[in-house]
């Protein structure tokens, strides 16, 4: 039960987020939800069995977790707000987390866990923000294009 409950709450937290974004996000916050909730679909299908896990490289989600950067990269280039940034530099720093475990095999397994999966906890607070602060720009100023040409 104390595995599940922490995967419930991440669940949860995800659907909420997600949810939030469809019904008052723009462009871009839908795009970043659907993105998000892609990833962590993927990555729960195909992760490691819990005896391993976080025990190495974990070269999966690490593909998952490379490709999510390179799309987020692309919504932060197109969107015309500022935190898609934000989230892909968290994105960002966990790629670096994988990286830094396949240079460090002897890094304690705790540490590679604790740096994959608290910062996509701060990624859904960021969404959730960004979503909050274009719905009130939008019902103070009206519509905003949501991307850049």
């Amino acid at each position: 039960m104390q595995v599940v409950t922490p995967l419930l709450i991440f669940v949860g937290l995800l659907l909420a987020a997600c949810l939030f974004a469809w019904w008052r996000g723009g462009g871009p916050e839908r795009a970043v939800a659907a993105l998000f909730l892609i990833a962590w679909l993927v990555s729960f299908l195909i992760h490691s069995p819990a005896s391993i896990h976080y025990h190495g490289v974990e070269v999966q989600t690490m593909i998952v977790d490379t490709l999510l950067l390179i799309a987020l990269l692309a919504i932060s280039r197109r969107a015309n707000r500022a935190w898609p940034v934000v989230a892909t530099s968290f994105q960002a720093l966990i790629v670096l987390a994988h990286l830094a475990r396949g240079i460090n095999p002897f890094q304690f397994p705790y540490v590679y866990m604790v740096m994959v999966v608290s910062w996509p906890l701060i990624q859904l607070i960021v969404l959730t923000a960004g979503t909050a602060f274009h719905w009130r720009r939008t019902a103070i100023n009206g519509a905003e294009p949501s991307w850049t040409n």
